[in-house]
């Protein structure tokens, strides 16, 4: 009976100090690991994600693939009909084979225009020394005035047609780019046309669309007959390559996280499943700064918000590991390494207590 007392009051006094002490103890080994792990749920499975767009219009020949197949690079995914722009080949080939025969007249005809002004020029020269003797002779009295007024005449005409023909060779030289010695396929007018025909032959080369990376095909609807137009994205192709996690992190967590931490990362489709991840980067900016309507920060009336950088995460691969699929939720938590020290309690504290001194010191501003 005499012993109770004393265990009593050991008793008491144990509940009294030492479960404090154990909270406080506990506490603090929270607080100080507590720093370290950074997690979020704010996390997302990504992927390179492919929209498949026809480079020219027509109407569907052939669907080789249905939603969900997966291909290879390279393999065939759609063909369109390729009958107008195979007429559209041909019809460029003829405009080609039609500027290629006119560069070769008008070279033709400039030449012969060369040799046709050569023989005027020695005419001209024969009836001009012809009218100067005519000229002579009437002079003497020799020449009646009419013989002497036609070989005048004759020799202006020489040289009107001379200025006749060094005009057409003017406009022959200007078909010609100024050189007629030109190749034919090296003058400009031939150069568009080939350029035409390259483009009838590539557009031809469009109407069957490949897949330009190996993947999966998503939202496939197109079927056989449908009309399309180029460069609108009709169906989706989720990339082989490996997809990654990124995690929406808000910008007071991101003080100690650096590229190369390692992370853990659980997806809600695998709840029984973590991955080992890294860090690989940190966006420069933050998911605001990319919005449709940017917030306008310089506005009368601001509302501070905590901002989320996106932060990219790396999934490294194992035996067995399930399939990953772009969108699925995640949870992560990334290890900074950073262990808290007691002394930033105090830190904290006086810093807390510096700044609540400074505001009640000063002087309160009347209201009007």
């Amino acid at each position: 009976m005499t012993a109770a007392p004393p265990a009593r009051r050991l008793l008491r006094a144990v509940l009294l100090l030492g479960v404090p002490l154990l909270a406080l103890a506990g506490t603090a080994l929270i607080w100080q690991r507590g720093g370290r792990y950074v997690t979020t749920e704010n996390a997302y499975v990504k992927a390179d994600i492919v929209q498949v767009a026809p480079e020219v219009a027509g109407r569907i020949l052939e669907v080789a693939v249905r939603d969900h197949s997966r291909v290879a690079a390279g393999d065939v995914l759609l063909r369109l009909d390729p009958e107008p722009f195979r007429l559209a080949v041909e019809k460029a080939e003829a405009e080609l084979d039609a500027a290629r025969t006119l560069v070769e007249t008008a070279r033709a005809t400039y030449r012969e225009t060369q040799s046709e002004l050569g023989e005027l020029q020695a005419r001209a020269e024969y009836l001009a020394r012809q009218a100067r003797r005519q000229q002579d002779l009437h002079a003497r009295g020799v020449a009646a005035p009419s013989k002497m007024e036609e070989t005048q005449n004759d020799a202006d005409v020489a040289r009107e047609r001379i200025n006749v023909v060094r005009q057409r060779l003017v406009r022959l030289l200007t078909t010609l780019k100024g050189n007629p010695d030109l190749p034919t396929d090296e003058h400009p007018t031939v150069r568009e046309r080939v350029t035409e025909r390259d483009q009838a032959l590539l557009d031809l080369r469009r109407t069957t669309i490949a897949a330009p990376v190996g993947g999966t095909i998503v939202n496939m609807r197109l079927q056989r007959g449908e009309q399309v137009k180029a460069a609108t994205p009709v169906f989706a192709l989720v990339s082989e390559r490996r997809p990654w996690v990124e995690a929406n992190l808000k910008e007071t967590t991101l003080t100690h996280i650096v590229p190369g931490q390692t992370v853990d990362v659980v997806l809600d489709l695998y709840p029984e499943v973590t991955w080992v991840g890294v860090v690989e980067s940190i966006s420069p900016a933050t998911g605001a700064e990319f919005a449709i309507l940017p917030p306008q920060n310089a506005s009368g009336n601001w509302v501070k918000v905590v901002q989320r950088l996106p932060v990219k995460i790396q999934l490294q691969p194992f035996p067995g590991e399930p399939p990953l699929r772009a969108g699925i939720t995640a949870t992560v938590a990334i290890d900074t390494g950073r262990q808290r020290r007691l002394e930033d309690i105090a830190t904290a504290v006086a810093g807390w207590l510096r700044g609540s001194a400074s505001a009640a010191d000063r002087p309160a501003v009347a209201s009007k």
